[in-house]
């Protein structure tokens, strides 16, 4: 995944980096879970079913981009600079991360060699 732009300053703010992330990160989240959810809004009426299943999907959707993009996003903004404490506080300010050491924080991908 490629979060630079011709643009970025370097080296790179805690708070643009955060931007990005919530940007690149949160609002794909945000419309897998909208899909998911709506389709089983749609699919009510039809089949509780299939409504369930349609939600469980968006949401596990949502979470499996969300865990594999955040240690993406964090290597990114280390290599260009920004403050790796800055960036977890205001990421979780932007509620973009979960806090160190949750259990939710732990579902994040690790990456070799990112």
């Amino acid at each position: 995944m490629n979060f630079d732009r011709p643009n970025d300053p370097s080296p790179m703010t805690a708070a643009h980096a955060v931007a990005r992330g919530n940007l690149l990160i949160n609002w794909p989240v945000r419309a897998i879970m909208l899909l998911g959810f709506g389709g089983a809004y749609l699919l009510l009426d039809t089949s509780s079913l299939f409504a369930w299943l349609a939600a469980i999907t968006g949401f596990s959707s949502a979470w499996l981009w969300w865990s594999y993009s955040i240690p993406l996003w964090r290597a990114w903004a280390a290599r260009r600079g920004a403050d790796p404490d800055e960036v977890q506080r205001l990421a979780l300010e932007a509620r973009l991360v979960w806090p160190k050491g949750s259990i939710l924080e732990r579902t994040e991908f690790r990456h070799n060699g990112r």
